[in-house]
């Protein structure tokens, strides 16, 4: 018995008709054929039932491209396909979401400096460099005041922090204080409070906004140079204010892998993984723009995860170069209900930028298209 795989997505271009398989993003040409034999199967039937009533066609053809349907992953054993989670029903119908989310995900990335710094200078000889700054030379212009000292203590601290965050790629050996990353974790992702969001009752407040106060982010923690911290995998639990660790052991080359190969991540103490739990802001917002917002909750938590590791002294780093299907399975995550966005982590500085620093920041270039 075989029925039809439920992570099926058609489009037009130009003149052909494509089929792609969304969990693992496979493009096979489709025609009104192949359409109207996996919609015999939109519920488990035999192959031979069906390759009869296929009329117009030799069974022994139909049986041959049911079978090739099958090697292509388009149809599947019966009780696979109850087993899979079908992805476009569990998105709300989300399909540009689900088309973006498999298009970007386990992109390949050059690692070598050589290849980098080629891939660079093709780029300028393709074309002009746009322009770092836009301005309006001919409008009138009402000048900012100069930086002033005379600001509350609390807002020359912070600026102070503003002004020295840096993305860091060098760290020292030296352990990071168990204490102080627990405060970087707490402070980004714990909770401060409770809002009253009226019929739907309590929601939780953090130090980073979140559309609709849902906060669908989670935090796992490999940590392998934190005092007083046993190495290991930990998830965040938010409600317990705690670390629960998942798995133990030294995992720098695990967080190498999964930051796609960037070898500097091991010289930290620590990597956070931010996974975004969807259906908690689909449950409100049911449209393509819910996809949208999960990377905006993400940026604000790292930028507060930056500024807080600044403050404690530590150089902290994020990168979207990740590989997702590497860490849903290390973490053990379905990559539908809850997938990974970002990534960051810190560790103890190996020197001391100075502002403004001028650091040259090696940054993964994706492998060019072809």
């Amino acid at each position: 018995m075989l029925v039809r795989n439920p992570d099926l997505l058609f489009c037009w271009v130009g003149r052909q008709l494509l089929v792609k398989e969304l969990r693992s993003g496979q493009t096979v040409l489709s025609s009104p054929e192949i359409v109207g034999l996996l919609d015999l199967f939109n519920r488990p039937r035999a192959r031979r039932d069906v390759a009869a009533s296929f009329l117009g066609y030799e069974p022994k053809s139909v049986l041959a491209g049911i079978k090739r349907l099958e090697s292509l992953g388009l149809l599947l054993p019966a009780k696979e396909g109850r087993r899979r989670t079908d992805r476009i029903k569990a998105w709300r119908h989300n399909l540009a979401s689900a088309h973006y989310h498999v298009a970007t995900r386990d992109t390949r990335f050059l690692r070598s400096p050589a290849a980098m710094d080629a891939l660079l200078r093709t780029r300028l000889d393709e074309g002009r460099r746009p322009a770092q700054f836009k301005r309006y030379r001919s409008r009138v212009r009402v000048r900012l005041p100069p930086k002033t000292s005379f600001l509350s203590t609390e807002a020359s601290a912070l600026r102070s922090v503003l002004e020295s965050r840096r993305t860091h790629r060098e760290f020292s050996r030296r352990p990071v204080r168990f204490e102080d990353m627990a405060a970087i974790v707490r402070g980004t992702w714990g909770q401060t409070g409770w809002l009253d969001a009226g019929p739907i009752g309590r929601l939780p407040s953090k130090t980073s906004p979140s559309a609709g106060a849902l906060h669908p982010i989670e935090c796992y923690v490999l940590a392998w140079n934190v005092e007083k911290l046993p190495p290991g995998l930990y998830h965040f639990d938010v409600r317990g204010n705690e670390l629960r660790r998942l798995r133990s052991g030294d995992f720098r080359k695990e967080a190498v892998k999964a930051a796609s190969g960037q070898n500097w991540v091991r010289g930290a103490a620590f990597l956070c993984v931010m996974t975004a739990v969807f259906q908690r802001t689909l449950w409100k917002y049911q449209h393509e723009i819910a996809y949208r917002v999960i990377w905006m909750d993400a940026g604000h938590l790292c930028q507060t995860f930056d500024l807080l590791a600044t403050a404690y002294g530590l150089g902290p780093f994020q990168t979207a170069a990740i590989q997702d299907s590497y860490i849903e399975k290390f973490i053990g995550l379905d990559g539908i209900k809850e997938f990974p966005v970002y990534l960051c982590g810190a560790g103890v500085p190996a020197k001391k930028l100075l502002w403004p620093g001028k650091v040259r920041s090696p940054s993964p270039c994706s492998r060019p298209r072809r």
